[in-house]
């Protein structure tokens, strides 16, 4: 057990006090707080951009109410949409549409739109600008003149605006999530989507970051020839366990300094990010779950990680065979839409019992749905029983492998090492 001890301490010392482990765990929460803040600092400056468009309304009766359906202001109190109505009856459309396409090219206006005569029966505009990825404005301009052409087409059939849109007001659906300890909370889809994803994201990034970590470092080690000292002072299960374990405890580390981050912002990032809150308010239960997944779902995959790094001779080779333990952790990040929607259907419920998929899908359940214990139990329990096994058989490939260069074995070999003693 000293032996293995000593291990640990050597990795973990190797790795949390390099400079690149101390920028990435500080830099990964402000880079996920600029997530957040970021877009609504760019939210802000867009707002103070003035936008200029001429209009061409051949219906007549668009333009007069435009500028007072869109009456938002800058901070300083200009109009944010200022419209021109250029119609000209005298000039043809040809030759008036090619005018502004030239105004638009030398960035005197925004853009052109173009309102058909016919546009009330056909329901058909056009909008000519440099730039038509704007999806926000874009859908501002069509809901305006939308809502615009459909009460023309309300008033023309004798009913009362102000009483269809009385009568044809949606309902608003509050989504009231129960919990197992019996408290409700205000949950929907994007909340529910948004924090498991979030979790899972972490998960899978940390499961791949060690597992690959583990997995080099045996290929250094192996062709560096450092590996035959180290043998000289502890036996391949106590190597691989040292590893391991040091590596997980790095994982540990930075979850502890995340937390710490996430923390700060509940209690302090009210103001910078008001929806924080909202989309972090978790039971003390969803942390220790996820605790619990992370040192299994880490054991079961550094396992798989070591088997890979004791086999390979080089980076190149690893490469080839990381990919299939890659695609099992891959899959739940595929699978997360649908398990939001149907946490307890048939195949997310075996797949959150299957240990490849188990850490991730598991874990996502219990943060939607809370499923019953039975289930988060037998979760468990099963990976708990892999994560033995595997460690098991990955001993006796790692003691053979991690002292064999050159060619790289074939399955067949692998297979017969499992019989050595």
């Amino acid at each position: 057990m000293n032996k293995i001890w000593a291990l640990i301490k050597r990795e973990y010392k190797e790795t949390v006090f390099k400079k690149s482990f101390i920028f990435m765990t500080l830099l990964t929460p402000l880079l996920m707080i600029a997530m957040g803040v970021v877009p609504s600092l760019l939210m802000n400056l867009e707002n103070e951009v003035q936008v200029k468009f001429n209009v061409i309304d051949q219906s007549g009766f668009v333009f007069p109410k435009m500028a007072a359906q869109l009456s938002d202001t800058l901070k300083n109190g200009e109009p944010k949409y200022v419209f021109n109505n250029i119609l000209n009856s005298e000039v043809e459309l040809e030759q008036i549409l090619e005018e502004q396409k030239a105004l638009i090219q030398k960035e005197e206006i925004d853009g052109l739109i173009l309102i058909p005569a016919d546009a009330v029966e056909k329901g058909k505009i056009e909008l000519y600008a440099k730039n038509v990825a704007d999806y926000s404005q874009n859908r501002t301009l069509r809901n305006t003149i939308g809502k615009i052409v459909i009460n023309h087409r309300i008033i023309d059939s004798g009913l009362d605006p102000e009483l269809v849109a009385k009568l044809s007001s949606p309902l608003e659906l509050t989504t009231i999530k129960i919990t197992k300890e019996g408290k409700e909370a205000e949950r929907g889809f994007i909340d529910e989507y948004f924090s498991t994803f979030i979790f899972i994201l972490i998960l899978y990034m940390t499961l791949i970051v060690h597992g690959s970590t583990i997995m080099r470092s045996i290929i250094q080690e192996k062709s560096s020839r450092i590996i035959e000292v180290l043998l000289g002072s502890a036996n391949p299960f106590q190597l691989m366990a040292g590893k391991i374990i040091g590596h997980g405890s790095v994982g540990l580390t930075q979850y502890v300094i995340w937390s710490a981050f996430g923390i700060l912002m509940l209690l302090y990032g009210g103001n910078v990010m008001p929806m924080s809150a909202k989309y972090f308010s978790f039971s003390p239960s969803i942390f220790i779950y996820f605790i619990v997944f992370y040192l299994l779902g880490y054991l079961f995959y550094s396992a798989l990680f070591s088997a890979i790094g004791s086999i390979t001779n080089s980076d190149q080779e690893a490469q080839q065979l990381i990919f299939p333990v890659i695609m099992f952790l891959i899959v739940p990040l595929m699978m997360l839409g649908f398990m939001v929607k149907s946490p307890n259907s048939s195949i997310i419920t075996i797949m959150s019992l299957i240990p490849f998929f188990s850490p991730i899908m598991m874990f996502g359940r219990i943060n939607i749905s809370n499923p019953p214990f039975i289930e988060i139990a037998g979760s468990i329990l099963i990976l708990i029983a892999s994560t033995i096994l595997v460690i098991w058989l990955v001993s006796k490939i790692f003691r053979v492998g991690i002292l064999m260069y050159g060619k790289r074995p074939t399955f067949p070999e692998i297979i017969k090492w499992f019989s050595y003693k």
